[in-house]
């Protein structure tokens, strides 16, 4: 398991290489020019040479991804080149914002689709499984985008309430930064508890209907031990995988709530960086998320072996 490990994360770090090679060609190819952009269209030439000297962009692009990678491994991620404020720093200061986003969501969609589509499984075709699958139909129709919509539109035009903008420090009123983070996060969770739920009822039907389960209820075992004793590990495989693909899914809905509810985040972030081709916050940006993914696929492979003893890995 350990060299598994090592060799995993091995490929991680060789992914995330090529992952910024391709970025840093992408961002220096699509059109669009940075400079101009930052500066304006009424910038003069020494202005914009001065701008491009300042952030080494005068350089050929070889040696501006090598001054740049030079730097990562020292743990200087560059300067923004819109705001000039270090990347490091401003990575930080709007990390905790996106983590708790994805966190809530996924705690709230994880819960609602596996207790759900167990809940669904066990009580097939009765008004609890109709029920629940209402609901799972509901949350694939709707988009994100128009529930978090409706939650600033709805007690606005009903109750002229208008939620506020932007985010509260959880540390310092946790009472107001969960009045504002556990409506939206909620809608988001909508969408991906509604998939999950689908997915562990087909996964624990199709386990309810092996032979070992019918053997396990012969023996007059109750209902609860058949279910989680003999069921639940051998039908959450699946289930693991889908939660995995879940939580990256989260990171880009983290965006929507952001640009939605005014919050300081990644997201945002990225977004504007985008807009004004800001390579080192991108680059710092894309790799984060990449380097999530690929670890969250780890975790959901590690699970396996923990879920079914008979997965083992070398």
């Amino acid at each position: 398991m350990t060299g598994y490990i090592l060799r995993r994360l091995i490929m991680v770090g060789i992914n995330l290489v090529l992952v910024s090679m391709f970025l840093f060609a992408m961002l220096r190819i699509v059109p669009g020019d940075t400079t101009g952009a930052i500066l304006g269209q009424f910038a003069t030439d020494e202005q914009i040479a001065e701008f491009k000297a300042l952030h080494g962009l005068d350089k050929p692009p070889v040696q501006q991804y090598i001054d740049w990678s030079t730097g990562i491994l020292t743990g200087d991620f560059g300067n923004s080149l819109r705001t000039n404020f270090s990347v490091a720093d401003e990575f930080l200061d709007r990390l905790p914002v996106t983590l708790e986003i994805v966190i809530l969501s996924f705690t709230i969609t994880t819960a609602i689709g596996i207790v759900g589509g167990i809940l669904s499984a066990t009580k097939q075709n009765s008004a609890i499984d109709y029920g629940f699958r209402v609901f799972a139909i509901f949350g694939l129709s709707i988009p994100n985008f128009l529930l978090l919509t409706l939650l600033l539109i709805m007690p606005a035009r009903w109750f002229n309430y208008a939620p506020p903008f932007g985010a509260t420090d959880f540390f310092k009123d946790p009472l107001a930064n969960l009045e504002l983070m556990v409506p939206a996060t909620t809608l988001l969770a909508i969408g991906g508890s509604a998939t999950l739920m689908r997915l562990t009822r087909s996964a624990f039907l199709e386990v309810f209907r092996q032979d070992y389960m019918r053997t396990a209820r012969a023996k007059g075992l109750t209902e609860r031990a058949v279910t989680f004793r003999h069921g639940f590990r051998n039908a959450l495989p699946p289930v693991l995988t889908l939660a995995g693909l879940q939580l990256g899914n989260l990171l880009g809905g983290s965006l929507i709530i952001e640009f939605v509810m005014g919050f300081p985040g990644l997201g945002r972030w990225t977004l504007d960086a985008i807009q004004f081709k800001d390579t080192p916050v991108l680059m710092a940006s894309v790799l984060w998320s990449a380097a999530l993914l690929m670890f969250i696929s780890l975790a959901v492979d590690l699970a396996y072996a923990v879920v079914d003893p008979r997965i083992r890995y070398s």
